[in-house]
């Protein structure tokens, strides 16, 4: 899949922060399958940024006017992940991308629900783990236990995200907000 837009993305909270209009592409497989933010001010780079996705550059980039920024994920185990663009905007003496990554519901609660399965149970006095009162558990205290089913491999993708900026005089950072 690979989909692209133009647009002034810029929904910040920093009063100092300027909107920046930028172009973005985005997919679900690039080639290569490593996590890195890549920073392109010539065409050379350019070509480099889109032969990670595995797609011929679009003749949109200018050497000297214009910077790019692909963000790459990584693999990721399964369909619904995504590169998002949350906003674009000048900061001070530099340009600051920031994105974050899309998680299928499915996963995001399986997430959560592996988080609360980790936390440590509070047991009540005299009972030890692994048995009453502290003794074993009994040879076939296990066997009761239902096998667990063998999941389907999943789909194996590689998001990714390249946003074209319409400026080439400051340096460019990215930040990802982290999911909550």
């Amino acid at each position: 899949m690979l989909a692209a837009g133009s647009l002034i993305v810029g929904q910040s909270f920093d009063a100092a922060a300027q909107a920046v209009e930028v172009r973005q592409w985005q997919g679900t497989n690039a080639q290569t399958r490593q996590s890195e933010h890549v920073v392109a001010t010539n065409n050379a780079e350019w070509r480099g940024l889109w032969s990670r996705v595995g797609a011929a550059p679009p003749d949109h980039f200018e050497p000297g006017r214009m910077r790019a920024v692909g963000i790459f994920l990584g693999r990721r185990q399964g369909e619904g992940y995504l590169v998002n663009i949350l906003s674009a905007n000048r900061r001070r003496d530099r340009i600051v991308i920031v994105f974050e990554e899309r998680v299928p519901a499915e996963a995001l609660m399986a997430q959560r629900s592996s988080m609360a399965a980790s936390r440590p149970v509070a047991s009540s006095p005299g009972f030890a783990p692994g048995g009453a009162a502290g003794f074993a558990p009994s040879a076939n205290a296990t066997a009761s236990l239902a096998p667990v089913p063998a999941r389907p491999p999943a789909v194996v993708t590689s998001p990714w995200a390249i946003v074209l900026i319409n400026r080439s005089d400051l340096p460019v950072s990215v930040e990802q907000r982290l999911l909550r």
